[in-house]
């Protein structure tokens, strides 16, 4: 592979998540073959760090121990963390991630959770919507997203409107769609203007939503506006790693063309190399 590859992967889980078994080492010698820099971008939940199989403060050093080995042979690779941001523990958050940064190449923010249920998996969502309907659970995701743009914490966001990934699995409402246009073009443009960037996420596309996050046209209209991105697969196997990567290439080539490519932390030096 080239010292300096032309396409990023920075959203790869690894056996480090509760939702994935792949090795770091077996990403990277896929990655080698593909020529594309991978990230490790495993979920820190600080809500979850007593279940099992989460990432806590004991495991990290296990994780940066692999990385390293991996690095080690495969120079190609990056590691971050999915960091989970709660407004309600907003100063919890800021003090973990002030422990661990020089740990990582970069620290990407993301939220999952509204009152203790994920939006992101379609059993928690039905019950949340069971309990305070939809456009409530949409608005309350883009505030929690909102406040973690602002905290300045993070190198990028991930999946800005990821709350939209099963909507198109329940009525037609209006009032949701308009909410996810004008909360996620307000978000976008509040991210450019603290200089954090947004990741263009292809989970989204394999699910019933169909789209990226955040879509194509929101992407067009948010460069325009200045914003900046980086790019990550989402991926919990192999096989969503390799089957992403056409994806993948034809989103970096989008971006360089229209001046909205970056990248975040410590691997901005790659851009300016």
């Amino acid at each position: 592979m080239s010292a300096k590859p032309s396409f990023f992967d920075l959203h790869l889980h690894t056996e480090f998540s509760p939702d994935s078994t792949i090795s770091l080492e077996a990403y990277a010698q896929l990655a080698e073959k593909l020529e594309i820099h991978v990230g490790f971008l495993d979920h820190f939940e600080l809500a979850f760090v007593n279940r099992p199989h989460h990432l806590n403060y004991e495991t990290l050093p296990r994780l940066l121990d692999a990385f390293d080995r991996t690095k080690a042979t495969y120079p190609n690779v990056s590691l971050g963390l999915e960091v989970d941001y709660y407004s309600n523990n907003a100063s919890g958050v800021a003090e973990f991630c002030d422990d661990i940064r020089t740990d990582f190449n970069y620290l990407i923010g993301t939220v999952h959770v509204i009152d203790g249920l994920a939006v992101t998996t379609l059993e928690e969502l039905n019950v949340l919507v069971s309990r305070i309907g939809l456009p409530p659970i949409i608005e309350r995701y883009f505030d929690e997203v909102e406040g973690a743009i602002q905290s300045k914490l993070f190198d990028g966001i991930a999946h800005i409107d990821g709350v939209m990934r099963f909507i198109p699995l329940f009525p037609a409402n209006p009032t949701v769609n308009e909410i996810w246009q004008r909360r996620t073009l307000e978000l976008g443009k509040l991210s450019q203007r603290t200089g954090i960037l947004i990741e263009v996420n292809l989970r989204g596309l394999n699910h019933p939503w169909g789209k990226m996050h955040p879509s194509q046209s929101l992407i067009k209209e948010l460069v325009q506006a200045g914003a900046h991105f980086y790019v990550g697969s989402d991926s919990h196997s192999l096989s969503d790693f390799e089957e992403a990567a056409p994806k993948l290439r034809q989103v970096h080539q989008f971006l360089r063309e229209w001046g909205g490519f970056g990248l975040p932390g410590s691997l901005r030096e790659l851009l300016e190399g």
